[in-house]
């Protein structure tokens, strides 16, 4: 999910908004609150999630305790990584205006950033404690980036 969310979706808001929509600001605007509106569906399966994988799996007495704190976590969670999303979507449009190279370097940044915020998030350990002082996405550097002209 960490890498859907924070690398594959960037993408893909790229190749369906196009720069002439990002310039717009009504356009903009839209595309922005409909991305936020994905929140709130995302938020809604969080519990429903949690209900088929007990289905499935053995929950111990410590899954059930911190059951309530896992499920608010990751409403969270998801709704900060995909707002981090939406900046990085910015900063790679702009790269992209500049030419192939630059959103290139933007692409490999942002996979370089992924990459270790999943081998954090894999290794042993509390992982909310980990998401509580890092967050779940990842955020691209602004551009330094002269796109005037």
């Amino acid at each position: 999910m960490n890498a859907h969310i924070n690398f594959d979706l960037p993408q893909a808001l790229l190749a369906v908004i196009t720069p002439a929509e990002f310039d717009d600001p009504a356009v903009r605007a839209s595309r922005a609150a409909d991305h936020r509106r994905i929140d709130d569906v995302l938020a809604a399966r969080v519990g429903a999630e949690g209900t088929a994988l007990e289905e499935v799996s053995r929950q111990t007495r410590r899954d059930r305790f911190f059951g309530p704190v896992n499920r608010a976590a990751t409403r969270r969670f998801l709704t900060e990584a995909r707002a981090k999303v939406w900046r990085n979507t910015l900063e790679l449009d702009r790269a992209r205006r500049v030419g192939a190279d630059q959103y290139q370097a933007g692409m490999a940044l942002l996979e370089t950033l992924c990459t270790a915020r999943l081998l954090d998030l894999t290794r042993p350990g509390e992982v909310l404690l980990r998401l509580a002082r890092r967050g779940f996405g990842v955020v691209l550097p602004p551009s330094r980036v002269d796109t005037s002209g």
